[in-house]
């Protein structure tokens, strides 16, 4: 599985698309990681979702 850091360019990939940049990671109390993407559509730009790791993939690593 990817760990995602800051910066990246991701794209949720199942159910409804978001294309964005991952903007925070962090770990719940139990420990799970989770991500926020902040959404690039011009439409809902700066939008922020928190996602598992799983439901993400990696557009460009820069």
């Amino acid at each position: 599985m990817t760990q995602f850091v800051v910066g990246d360019r991701v794209q949720k990939v199942k159910g409804y698309r978001w294309p964005g940049v991952v903007v925070s990671v962090f770990k719940t109390l139990s420990g799970a990681r989770r991500v926020v993407v902040e959404c690039t559509v011009e439409e809902v730009a700066g939008a922020l979702h928190i996602y598992n790791e799983d439901q993400l993939e990696l557009e460009v690593r820069e």
